[in-house]
C-alpha cells in the first residue's frame, strides 16, 4: 500500500513539473501585451478551456448507405498493393529459399 501512495505522489510530483515547465514555456514565447498568459489564473482558465468540449468543432454524423459511401472513394490510379508485384517479390523470395546454402556448408538439392 506505501508503494501504492508513493508512486502516486511521485506522479503529481511530475504532472505538476510538466504544467510548470509548459507555462513557464508559453510564458517565454509570449509578446508583450499579450493577455491570455496571466499567472495562476491565466494558467487556471487555460486549463480549463482545455478541457470544455467544443461543439462546434465535433464533426456531425451523415446519412449515407454503403454503395454510396463506396462509390465516393473509387481510386482510378494503380492499386497500393499491386498483384503481380507481390508476385514477382514471391517469386524472387523463392528463388533465393531455393539457392540459399544450408547450415552445414552444402547446397541443397533441388
Amino acid at each position: 500500500m506505501l508503494t501504492f501512495v508513493v508512486w502516486c505522489l511521485v506522479t503529481l510530483v511530475l504532472v505538476a513539473t510538466v504544467f510548470l515547465v509548459a507555462h513557464v514555456m508559453e510564458r517565454a514565447e509570449a509578446t508583450p501585451g499579450d493577455e491570455t498568459v496571466g499567472g495562476v489564473r491565466g494558467w487556471w482558465r487555460n486549463f480549463r478551456s482545455g478541457l470544455r468540449l467544443r461543439r462546434d468543432e465535433v464533426p456531425r454524423p451523415v446519412d449515407t448507405d454503403l454503395d454510396t459511401f463506396f462509390a465516393g472513394r473509387v481510386e482510378t490510379g494503380p492499386a497500393y498493393v499491386d498483384a503481380e508485384e507481390i508476385g514477382d517479390v514471391l517469386q524472387r523470395a523463392r528463388q533465393q529459399a531455393r539457392s540459399t546454402l544450408h547450415p552445414n556448408g552444402q547446397q541443397r538439392p533441388r
